[in-house]
């Protein structure tokens, strides 16, 4: 569901442009260090598809952040940046949405006759767990809680416990990390949990979130009729998948299959070889942690879901908006469009990449 702002007038003048101003709030903060920012202009994206959600870019203007030393707030050892975003009204008044928390990432600087200008790119957080591998294999026992096991991985990363809850579902083996010294922890994470038909995020205020990530055709909401909308149709997504888990004991692997099976959809798989236009298009999922039929069969419906539509892509281009949240679902003209991600332009428009549910 987007995150509405508190005000229903705020909410309801993104759809009158000239009836507001921006308001951005940029706080960025390192060792006990914290400045206030006033980029001039640049972006932020939001991207469910990535293990990475958020990144985006900012350009500031001027002598007095320019950076020189390492030490500087606008350079790429520590340098966090908390981000609001929201409407001013003309009466003053002002209403706000958190966007994200990222890291520094990048620094280029130019500077001219008459010119002082620094481009910084920021990225999601958890790139800081992905860079800290582990210098020796950890155990998750089975029995351990989904929100448990991510707990103790980030804590031992970061040094600070993020509090996921417990998710509800248990390793049915043990997970061992760091095997693999070319896979980062977050990764590893997240291979982890689409075993289990989830995923794990760091949501709006920095928080990490563990859950589903499946698109609610019955959850859509309308967007602006102000909203603009252009196709593109050139991939072509699977439309059987196939989860399996990995031979024990010289046993056969448990395994499932999801087809699409709605002969509505452009990507019907038909009831047999040959039998839709589209023709049959297999993706692969195994992992180590899949141990029973049913969790493979969730795990191809899961996969399933997230790629029904993908063949059916647009651009839709709305006025400035930071309310929509990656894995929205809107209505657009009568279609149901599933948000895949997410960009807001502090000058200009919010463009969003979507697909098609029905």
């Amino acid at each position: 569901m987007p995150t509405r702002f508190d005000s229903a007038r705020h909410q309801a003048a993104l759809a009158t442009p000239t009836g507001y101003r921006r308001w951005m709030r940029f706080l960025a903060s390192r060792g006990g260090t914290t400045m206030e920012l006033e980029p001039t202009g640049g972006s932020l994206t939001q991207d469910n598809r990535r293990n990475g959600r958020w990144d985006g870019r900012l350009t500031f203007v001027g002598d007095d952040l320019l950076p020189t030393r390492p030490s500087d707030i606008l350079t790429p050892f520590g340098t966090k940046i908390a981000v609001e975003l929201g409407l001013e009204l003309l009466d003053g008044s002002v209403s706000s949405v958190p966007y994200g928390v990222y890291e520094i990432s990048s620094v280029s600087t130019n500077v001219g006759a008459g010119t002082r200008t620094v481009d910084v790119g920021i990225t999601d957080l958890s790139g800081i767990v992905d860079r800290y591998r582990f210098e020796s294999p950890r155990v998750s026992a089975a029995g351990t809680d989904l929100g448990t096991m991510v707990n103790s991985v980030i804590s031992k990363r970061t040094g600070i416990n993020p509090g996921v809850p417990l998710v509800g579902t248990v390793l049915g083996a043990a997970r061992i990390f760091g095997l693999d010294t070319g896979t980062g922890p977050w990764a590893e994470l997240l291979d982890v949990l689409s075993g289990f038909s989830r995923t794990a995020w760091y949501d709006r205020v920095g928080d990490i979130q563990v859950g589903v990530t499946t698109a609610d055709p019955d959850a859509a909401y309308p967007l602006s009729s102000l909203a603009t909308l252009s196709a593109d149709f050139d991939t072509r997504p699977p439309n059987v998948i196939v989860a399996r888990g990995e031979a024990q004991d010289g046993t056969l692997p448990v395994q499932a299959v999801a087809m699409d099976e709605d002969p509505s959809s452009p990507t019907y798989a038909g009831t047999g070889p040959g039998t839709s236009p589209y023709g049959r298009v297999t993706y692969f999922f195994a992992s180590p942690l899949i141990l029973t039929e049913a969790q493979a069969q969730s795990a191809a419906n899961t996969l399933l879901a997230q790629r029904v539509g993908a063949g059916a892509t647009y651009a839709l281009t709305v006025p400035y908006d930071p309310t929509i949240t990656a894995g929205d679902v809107v209505a657009v003209g009568g279609a149901i469009l599933a948000v895949d991600a997410v960009t807001v332009s502090l000058t200009g428009d919010t463009s969003l990449q979507v697909r098609e549910l029905g």
